[in-house]
């Protein structure tokens, strides 16, 4: 199948993305390789895909990893319609409609960042990705009930809504806690944690999450019927430039990657650390599908199920329940050697 020419110039070098330079111009064959497998066979619709690719990369980036899922699932995209951006046919179809969580306006995006930018208040910066996920929702929400809705690919099949964490430096920290309150109003609470010295994570059930000092957003949509229309999410916030690096076949990087996997009964993950010729990491390695239990149109958990991602549900008396491997993924963090020193990655 043909390839797209992502890396084949379009866009005006002054509105270049500087992530695509780094890519373009750097010493990363590897990695340029992995992302032109994951356009194998992606049509690019209204010839514009490579122009954004190079000049906003993470919309783009997020799309070609979801292309790559679902090739990886054997499934079988129609490229024939417009929109949505994955028309799933076959014994079971369905819609996928892409999405990131972009910063707020003025604010830094994931790129570029320092040790300077780590978080000083988890409490605050969880607060902060869940709403820009709030955003991301209810905007593609808006859509799918002004145009999605209407059309005939959509009639009758479950929607899912995909949605990857771009909004911040060190937004891949926020890892799976602000999409789990945002779609069931279960927080986290690591600042109330650490500070008691509770030997279990502090949880509580939330309804709302503050924009700013006037404001608040409801969260827990998939707590009421409201948005029944909306059959489950896929969530990551590690489909990143860090998990592309993670699947370059170039075991001579000078690359040492730490990664945080659950550890039942702890509340300290066990962390592992592997050079890269000694490291291993799949395609779907930190990727959820959660479930809304109120869907119209339900969602079979085979349908979008593969044995390296977890699955999140509402068992009958209301707990939240998640299905996933002993090893799941549930942080990268990439440590790079370089001539001048190292550079920090997700």
């Amino acid at each position: 199948m043909k390839l797209l020419p992502l890396f084949e110039d379009v866009a005006a070098p002054e509105h270049q993305h500087p992530i695509y330079r780094m890519i373009r111009d750097g010493d990363y064959a590897a990695e340029r390789a992995v992302l032109l497998a994951w356009s194998e066979g992606f049509q690019d619709r209204d010839g514009k895909f490579c122009h954004e690719f190079q000049v906003s990369f993470e919309p783009c980036l997020w799309e070609l990893y979801l292309h790559a899922y679902m090739k990886e699932l054997g499934a079988v995209v129609d490229f024939s319609f417009t929109s949505p951006d994955f028309v799933v046919s076959g014994t079971e179809s369905f819609c996928v409609e892409a999405t990131i969580c972009a910063p707020a306006a003025g604010q830094p995006g994931p790129h570029g960042h320092s040790i300077e930018d780590l978080p000083e208040d988890l409490n605050r910066f969880n607060s902060e990705a869940t709403v820009r996920i709030c955003n991301s929702f209810t905007s593609k929400v808006k859509r799918l009930r002004e145009r999605y809705a209407t059309l005939p690919q959509c009639e009758g099949k479950p929607f899912v809504l995909a949605i990857a964490s771009f909004d911040r430096p060190f937004s891949h920290m926020a890892a799976m806690r602000p999409i789990i309150s945002a779609l069931y109003g279960l927080y986290h609470d690591e600042e109330k944690t650490i500070a008691s010295g509770a030997q279990k994570m502090v949880s509580y059930n939330v309804d709302g999450v503050l924009k700013n000092e006037n404001t608040s957003i409801d969260v827990g949509y998939f707590c009421t019927p409201e948005y029944s229309d909306v059959s489950a999410v896929i969530f990551s916030s590690l489909a990143t430039w860090g998990k592309v690096r993670a699947l370059a076949d170039n075991p001579n990087a000078r690359t040492v990657y730490r990664t945080l996997h659950p550890n039942p009964g702890s509340l300290h993950p066990i962390m592992r650390v592997a050079t890269k010729a000694d490291y291993h990491e799949h395609l779907l390695d930190g990727l959820c599908v959660m479930h809304n239990p109120f869907a119209k149109h339900k969602l079979d958990p085979k349908v979008l199920g593969h044995e390296r991602l977890a699955q999140g549900f509402v068992k009958p008396d209301g707990e939240l329940d998640f299905v996933a491997p002993d090893d799941f993924l549930l942080m990268r963090i990439l440590m790079s050697v370089t001539a001048k020193g190292h550079a920090a990655g997700a």
